[in-house]
């Protein structure tokens, strides 16, 4: 119905944002990762999801069209709803996420706040095939695996991933080698 919304930032809480656009105030929950982006006056575009169920609607927000794609994957899953996607979306990317999937990994699915055992292994037989591609196409960044694994760990500590692999790169370009190099060197960055 909605596929996204551009509009000025006017209120930015813990997991939901509010966007002006033509004197009407959308109130959209999104994920942490799409917060670390929102800051109040900033123009934005975010896409939307509209979940609309039997006690109300509710507009889920992503900056990326990659986040809201794996979150309407997500949803497709038994015994996952549009809060416990945001949730698994707040704790990691989608690109990592996608890769524990295909590589089969419930014990970083479990790690999610809110994912039992179950629940990891339900989200991994229903995705795993149709995530492949998905990885397939993130297999084409030009990171290595000592950037991508850094990548990982700075998107764990809250950083965006845009931000995060601006980061990488750039401790990189700076002589950082290992994946201990460039986290902190990622971390001394402003």
């Amino acid at each position: 119905m909605f596929d996204f919304i551009c509009g000025e930032i006017v209120e930015v809480s813990e997991n939901s944002v509010v966007v002006k656009n033509n004197d009407i105030g959308f109130s959209l929950l999104v994920s942490q990762n799409t917060l670390s982006v929102c800051s109040v006056g900033k123009q934005i575009q975010l896409f939307t999801h509209l979940a609309v169920r039997e006690d109300g609607w509710t507009l889920y927000g992503f900056s990326t069209k990659t986040e809201r794609n794996m979150f309407l994957q997500l949803v497709t899953v038994s015994g996952v709803g549009p809060k416990v996607a945001i949730s698994i979306l707040s704790a990691t990317t989608p690109e990592i996420l996608a890769n524990a999937i295909v590589a089969s990994n419930t014990s970083a699915l479990c790690s999610i706040k809110g994912l039992g055992k179950k629940t990891s292994e339900r989200i991994i037989l229903e995705l795993r095939e149709k995530v492949t591609a998905f990885c397939k196409e993130v297999a084409k960044i030009q990171l290595s695996p000592e950037q991508k694994e850094a990548l990982g760990v700075l998107v764990s500590l809250g950083c965006s991933t845009n931000d995060a692999t601006d980061r990488v790169k750039l401790a990189v370009e700076n002589g950082a080698n290992t994946v201990q190099e460039i986290i902190n060197a990622s971390l001394r960055m402003r």
